[in-house]
This record gives C-alpha cells, sequence and structure tokens, in this order.
C-alpha cells in the first residue's frame, strides 16, 4: 500500500468517525434541549442553566483527574480559546432562552444554518477558497432561512431571532474549535464549555431572580441534562477537531429530524409550507456546498481531514 493510499484511508476513516460523532451529538443535545424546555416551564431559564453547567464542569473535572490531566487556565488566554468562549457564551445563552419561548421545531431548522455560516467564516477568516457556485448556494442558504423565520408575518415573534443568534454564536465556536491548538486536550475544551455555561447561567439567573428549588422528578431531569450534555459537548468537540469541518457540518442537518420529530410528537407543534421550504431550501444549499467540497478534494476521500488528531 503506498503512502499517498495510506494517507487517503486515514482520513476518511477521520471523516467517517467525525460524522459518527455528530450525528451522536446532535441526538443528545435534542434530548438535553427537549428537557431544557420543559424545565423552564416551571423554573427560571437561568437556573436551569446554572445547575446544568455546574454538573456538567464536575463530570468533566472528575474525569480530568481519573486521566491524571491538570486544569490549566493558561490556555483560556490564547486568542482561539478566546473566540471559542465567546461563541460558547453566545450560542448557549441564546439557545436556551430561545428553547424557553420558540417552538423546538423552529429551533432547529434555523440551527441548519450554521454549516452555511462556517462555509461563508472559512471563506472571510480562514483563507478556505470559495467560489461563485458555492457563495450562490450560502446566498440560497440564507433565503431559505427567512422562508423559515417568516419576519413579515403579522404574527411574527420577535423571540425566534434568539435561534439565529444561538446560530452565529455556535459557528463561532466551532471555528474557535479549529482553531485551538491540539495540545489542549477535548477535555479541557469541554471543561471550559461548562464554564462558560454556568456563568452564563448565574448571569442570567442574577438578571431575572425567581430560582426554586427543583422537585424529585426534575433533579433527575437536570441529572439526565448532565448526563446528555456531556456526552454531546464531547461529541460535537471531536467531530470538528478530527474531521474536516466541511465534511462533518452537513450532519448537523440530523438534528433539523431529531428537533422536529420531538416537536411533532411531544409538543404537537405545527409546521406550515413555509418553513418546510425554507428548510428544503437551507439543507438543499449545505448539501450542495458539501458535494461542491468533495468533488474539489477528490484525492483525500470524504473531502480530506484537515487534522487527524482527536
Amino acid at each position: 500500500m503506498s503512502q499517498a493510499t495510506s494517507s487517503n484511508d486515514r482520513a476518511t476513516n477521520a471523516n467517517l468517525h467525525s460524522i459518527t460523532l455528530m450525528i451522536a451529538a446532535m441526538g443528545c443535545f435534542t434530548i438535553a434541549d427537549l428537557l431544557i424546555k420543559i424545565a423552564s416551564q416551571t423554573m427560571p431559564v437561568g437556573q436551569a442553566m446554572l445547575v446544568l453547567g455546574l454538573g456538567s464542569t464536575v463530570v468533566f473535572l472528575i474525569l480530568m483527574r481519573m486521566k491524571k490531566e491538570p486544569v490549566l487556565l493558561t490556555p483560556l488566554a490564547q486568542p482561539a480559546m478566546l473566540l471559542r468562549s465567546s461563541g460558547d457564551f453566545l450560542g448557549s445563552t441564546s439557545m436556551c432562552l430561545a428553547l424557553a419561548y420558540v417552538p423546538i421545531s423552529t429551533i432547529g431548522a434555523v440551527i441548519q444554518a450554521v454549516p452555511l455560516m462556517l462555509t461563508a467564516a472559512g471563506a472571510l477568516f480562514l483563507g478556505e477558497r470559495v467560489g461563485i457556485r458555492r457563495l450562490s448556494a450560502i446566498f440560497v442558504g440564507f433565503v431559505g432561512v427567512m422562508f423559515i423565520l417568516q419576519p413579515g408575518r403579522t404574527d411574527f415573534d420577535a423571540m425566534v431571532m434568539l435561534a439565529l443568534l444561538a446560530a452565529v454564536g455556535l459557528t463561532i465556536r466551532d471555528i474557535g474549535t479549529k482553531l485551538v491548538s491540539h495540545k489542549v486536550s477535548t477535555l479541557l475544551v469541554s471543561f471550559y464549555g461548562s464554564m462558560i455555561f454556568a456563568i452564563s447561567g448565574a448571569i442570567l439567573l442574577s438578571i431575572t431572580g425567581g430560582a426554586v428549588w427543583p422537585g424529585g422528578t426534575m433533579i433527575v431531569m437536570f441529572l439526565a441534562m448532565i448526563a446528555l450534555g456531556s456526552v454531546g459537548y464531547v461529541c460535537v468537540t471531536n467531530a470538528v477537531r478530527i474531521g474536516e469541518m466541511s465534511v462533518v457540518s452537513p450532519f448537523r442537518y440530523s438534528r433539523l429530524l431529531f428537533s422536529v420529530a420531538a416537536g411533532v410528537i411531544i409538543f404537537g407543534e405545527q409546521l406550515d409550507a413555509m418553513m418546510l421550504f425554507g428548510c428544503a431550501l437551507t439543507m438543499g444549499a449545505g448539501l450542495y456546498i458539501w458535494r461542491r467540497e468533495i468533488l474539489l478534494k477528490p484525492a483525500t476521500g470524504l473531502g480530506g481531514a484537515e487534522q487527524t488528531r482527536p
């Protein structure tokens, strides 16, 4: 076997691994989102975020101790980590507020814009070449987002813009994740993310007030949220770091399927034709961009992997 073939096989395996991790992460996040939405009906969103963030921080701290990894705070000062943390703060806060006020199916649809935003950001900030076809696909995708949001409707709810802010935050977070040095372990990155989540929850709770003591059922829900959030966080961080962003990002669309199923089956949410058309435009644009990436990089296997280290 030639060295080039072996390299291509490693790249392909890395991308397949990343795709599996991304789908698993989207499933975990959707169930955690569902639980947060239920919890927000009986307690402040900030309190749910604070408890979930603190619980996840403890989980990652225990895992780091088991692996004898030191808890270093100096990497937080790195520009890439600062970028990631700012995106995490914006994304997590906006997402949780959206879960309290916006249908979960709508949130899942808007989050589809993240792969498009990543492609656009890759061209603007990461030096990736994006031709006229992919630029056109990005434009079509954002037109799809407008169909999903439907800002011209008389009954338009401005709170739905929280989902769009969450998409922006997640995009910034993923760019920062890709730029973070591989000397910083995934567990440490996840530990930082959980701290940011807890801090944003504490800030939000201090503004709204109204903390309540959770009952037995709520405690069980929080434990499930912590477990799902921790697993999902590790999966999505590894997926972005191991595989190529342009290959892995389209599999975020699995979150739409999970979110729509949860919204329709559990909350009885209705999907109108305009929203479905917008979803089709956005998803189609993202998949076209993914296909273009494969065609333009035929020698790297499934789009190639920029990094193969975890």
